[in-house]
């Protein structure tokens, strides 16, 4: 891992960005092992009026009961860090077959050994 004051870069920048698109795919596609990729091993989801899931386990059985979207959308706001953890901030909507949403998500990075980012905290309301 990189030292703490460590300047955060673009291509770190550009590699979250990735990685939150392919966690995001992984929802449309309805895909609990493709979201998993994009998470470290001690992930927690803070789904809106849902209790916090700690651990892999636990987010695999939320997502595998989690109504596949038949559209969505994401826009960034924000990608920011410095070390090795990093934060991103965006808004999205996903159309369902029962009703369409709209919300916002904070999520929490943190570069792994191998200098990859894994999402570690995924929160998002509506």
């Amino acid at each position: 891992m990189t030292s703490k004051t460590e300047r955060f870069t673009d291509q770190d920048t550009a590699a979250i960005r990735t990685l939150t698109e392919t966690h995001l795919r992984a929802v449309l596609d309805h895909d609990p092992d493709a979201f998993l990729s994009t998470c470290a091993d001690d992930i927690a989801l803070l789904p809106p009026e849902e209790p916090a899931l700690q651990g892999r386990e636990a987010c695999r059985a939320y997502l595998e009961k989690f109504p596949t979207p038949t559209k969505f959308t994401n826009e960034f706001d924000d990608v920011e860090g410095e070390g090795d953890l990093a934060f991103s901030r965006g808004r999205a909507s996903a159309e369902f077959e029962d009703g369409n949403t709209t919300f916002k998500w904070v999520a929490i990075h943190r570069r792994q050994s191998d200098g990859s980012w894994k999402m570690v905290r995924d929160i998002w309301n509506n």
